[in-house]
């Protein structure tokens, strides 16, 4: 737990009211200070991560493995307990790291946050609710194009799917 000080806690209360937030006692504005200023910590420390990884990026321009510690790969968004791998596309977990090296999928997808460009097969599941039996069907009747990762997901281009909004309406 972290411990404020009086200033600290003075300054957040002082926000509060200026933006008009009110708590109910003393402890909820104690509460609510800690949690703010941790995050405030959590944040500075993985962005001073971030920053360490692009400086080590600078001398290891291909890219680098580091310790896995539960980051979440850029592509198939699962958990890495081993190690991941930090390139100029982000992060990404062995197996999608192979299949990139094999160039099963474009690099560009590691950037397209908002899916403007691509979905993957867990996203159609738990966005449009669409089973996987049902995705799986759908590229077995070349209805869908996937491209495949060996223990990771099926990647939709959506170029390559120009028909993929019709189906997600389609389907549900």
């Amino acid at each position: 737990m972290i411990d404020l000080t009086k200033e600290q806690y003075a300054t957040f209360k002082a926000i509060c009211k200026k933006e008009g937030i009110l708590y109910e006692s003393e402890a909820e504005y104690e509460k609510a200070a800690r949690d703010v200023y941790s995050f405030i910590e959590l944040s500075f420390d993985i962005a001073m991560e971030q920053r360490s990884w692009e400086r080590r990026l600078e001398k290891e321009p291909k890219g680098f493995w580091i310790e896995g510690d539960g980051r979440i790969c850029f592509v198939c968004h699962m958990s890495a307990h081993n190690r991941i791998w930090f390139d100029e596309w982000g992060l990404k977990c062995e197996s999608c790291q192979a299949a990139f090296e094999k160039k099963a999928f474009p690099g560009y997808i590691l950037k397209d946050r908002n899916n403007e460009k691509h979905v993957t097969d867990s996203q159609l599941n738990w966005k449009f609710g669409i089973p996987y039996p049902t995705i799986k069907k759908l590229v077995r009747n070349n209805m869908l194009k996937a491209r495949v990762i060996p223990n990771g997901p099926m990647i939709f281009l959506r170029k390559e799917n120009p028909e993929l909004t019709d189906i997600i309406i389609k389907q549900y």
